[in-house]
C-alpha cells in the first residue's frame, strides 16, 4: 500500500471513528445546545431533556474525544464546545437530512427513469423532461423555503418542521408544495 493510500485510509477510519460518537442522539443534542455558547450541566439537562446521570456519561465520551471541554467556575461546572467546527458538521448532516427526505417526497429516491433501470442522471433529456426537471427542482427549492421558515420560526429540526409540513399537506389534502408555499409567504409576513 502506499504511504497516500494508507494516509487515506488513517483518515477514513478516524473520520468513521468521529462519525460512531455522534451516533447518539443525545450527544448530537448536546453538541447543538452547546453550538449556541457555554452551559451548566442544569442548562443541559434542561435543553436536551436528559437526566443528569445520563448527560454526564455523554459528556465523558465527548470530553474523551476532545470535542467538549469543561470547568468550574463560581460553584458550576460549565462546558463549551473545544472544537467549534462540529457545528458545521452537524449543520451538514442537517442538510443532508433535510435534501433526502425532499427527495423522498418528491418521488426521486429509488425511482428510475421510463422503467429502463436508468437512473436519473443516465436520462436523456429532453425539453419536456427538461421543463418536469425544472419544475420539480422548483419544488425542491420552495419546500426547502419552507423548511428553514418552520424551523427558524418554531426552533424545530429541519426533519421535525418537514413532518409537519407533510403531517399539515395531508390533512388538508394539499400538496406538499401548496402547504410550503404558505409557509414561506408566512414566514415573510411575519
Amino acid at each position: 500500500m502506499t504511504e497516500r493510500a494508507e494516509f487515506g485510509e488513517q483518515a477514513a477510519s478516524a473520520e468513521a471513528e468521529l462519525f460512531k460518537l455522534l451516533a447518539h442522539p443525545a450527544r448530537v443534542r448536546v453538541l447543538s445546545v452547546l453550538a449556541s455558547g457555554p452551559a451548566s450541566v442544569a442548562d443541559l439537562c434542561s435543553a436536551t431533556g436528559l437526566k443528569p446521570s445520563h448527560l454526564a456519561g455523554q459528556l465523558a465520551q465527548l470530553r474523551q474525544q476532545h470535542l467538549v471541554a469543561g470547568r468550574r467556575a463560581d460553584g458550576k461546572l460549565r462546558y463549551w464546545l473545544s472544537v467549534p467546527q462540529i457545528v458545521e458538521l452537524i449543520s451538514a448532516a442537517e442538510a443532508v437530512l433535510n435534501a433526502r427526505a425532499v427527495a423522498a417526497a418528491n418521488g426521486f429516491v429509488g425511482s428510475s427513469v421510463s422503467g429502463s433501470g436508468l437512473g436519473l442522471t443516465e436520462a436523456v433529456l429532453t425539453e419536456e423532461s427538461a421543463a418536469a426537471l425544472e419544475e420539480s427542482l422548483e419544488r425542491r427549492a420552495l419546500i426547502t423555503d419552507a423548511v428553514r421558515s418552520v424551523t427558524a420560526r418554531t426552533g424545530r429540526s429541519s426533519e421535525q418542521a418537514l413532518l409537519g409540513l407533510l403531517a399539515q399537506a395531508r390533512e388538508r389534502s394539499l400538496t406538499l408544495a401548496e402547504v410550503s408555499s404558505e409557509a414561506v409567504a408566512e414566514h415573510g409576513a411575519g
